[in-house]
């Protein structure tokens, strides 16, 4: 009798053991696969995922603007309805002037107001908004990694900022051009080196900086083309660079580079500005006749670098100044602007067809969606 009671004990307390493993600790649950035997908790089945989209409620538009007047504006990605003083209206002022980059991380979105010296730091919900001075460096364009903000500034520099809080961390000097796109990949950072005035002469430089993020200095420099821009995350082990040549005889390119072996394929046909979807690059090529008239010619190119066939040819009255998929729908926006007065967005499905036009403020560029 004893032995039975014995066994009996042993296997309530198997069992026991055992209801406890199925559940997750009620203190400390895996908030990350809550479920061994089916780690994703948002698509249950690999096979056959959840069907239903990430609604997009709504977006926000980064209008560059000129003298004092940079805004952001409010989209209903739905409906179409936009609101271009969104920004002005939740914080009481202007944006500022000549904004250039805007990024989401984290709760926080971050926006570079180049000619007003300033970091914008935005709440997308409400639209408040913390000024951070960036004491004359000129800000341009930002990349994120590990909790920081890398920023390209005009005075010859990448400013790194803890995003925590809001302190400059190091620079890392670079050449005697002034820098634009920069993008993180494989624990560098690679910067595009631009343009510098030389008396009444624009010099273009051909320089892409790569700094070990490690040790945030000593970049190493390669030669790429004249007048680079934008530099993308194509993924973890490739970026894009995209350049202007001198508006001349030196043509505009773009290049897919290996981040870990500096390995530069260019791609079979340029593109001006772009944004990686599916792990394509959709935009378009701006070009010029011999009076400065611009067109814009819209392009896929795919992960080694062969264009293709764009699904559709956008329709839109002015010249092209911004791209942009929201990664949810698909929908495309496209951005356009006579560099004088408000411009203009136009949504498409990803087939083609035209889902609304609104009118913005001055030179809209960069999207985020959410």
């Amino acid at each position: 009798m004893k032995h039975l009671t014995r066994f009996l004990c042993i296997g309530l307390l198997a069992m026991a053991f055992a209801a406890c493993e199925k559940d997750p600790d009620p203190v400390n649950p895996d908030p990350v696969n809550p479920d061994p035997v089916n780690p994703d908790p948002v698509n249950p089945d690999p096979v056959d995922p959840d069907p239903v989209d990430p609604a997009t409620t709504f977006a926000l538009l980064l209008n560059e603007g000129s003298d004092n007047n940079a805004a952001i504006s409010y989209l209903n990605t739905t409906t179409g309805e936009i609101d271009n003083a969104w920004f002005q209206n939740a914080n009481g002022r202007s944006l500022g002037s000549n904004a250039q980059d805007m990024v989401a991380y984290g709760s926080k979105v971050y926006v570079t107001v180049t000619e007003s010296n300033s970091l914008e730091v935005i709440d997308p919900t409400t639209g408040k908004s913390q000024r951070v001075d960036m004491h004359g460096r000129k800000p341009r364009h930002i990349a994120t990694h590990n909790g920081n903000l890398y920023i390209t500034c005009y005075d010859k520099s990448v400013a790194c900022i803890d995003t925590a809080t809001l302190s400059l961390v190091a620079t890392c000097p670079l050449g005697n051009f002034r820098p634009e796109g920069i993008a993180i990949a494989n624990g560098k950072a690679f910067v595009a080196s631009s343009w510098e005035l030389n008396g009444n002469y624009t010099v273009y430089d051909s320089t892409l900086y790569v700094i070990d993020l490690t040790t945030f200095s000593n970049p190493t420099a390669i030669t790429v083309g004249m007048n680079l821009q934008r530099v993308y995350k194509l993924d973890e082990n490739h970026i894009i660079l995209t350049w202007t040549g001198n508006y001349g005889d030196i043509p505009a390119g773009t290049a897919i580079i290996d981040a870990t072996t500096l390995d530069i394929t260019p791609t079979s046909k340029p593109l001006s500005k772009l944004v990686v979807y599916n792990g394509m690059l959709y935009g378009y090529a701006t070009e010029y006749d011999e009076n400065y008239n611009e067109t814009a010619t819209f392009r896929v190119i795919d992960a080694t670098g062969v264009a293709q066939s764009f699904p559709f040819t956008p329709v839109i009255s002015n010249n092209a100044y911004g791209f942009n998929i929201d990664p949810n729908t698909g929908n495309i926006y496209i951005t356009s602007s006579d560099y004088m007065t408000n411009g203009d967005l136009y949504s498409f499905t990803p087939s083609g067809s035209l889902r609304f036009k609104v009118e913005t403020a001055m030179n809209p560029s960069t999207m985020l969606f959410f």
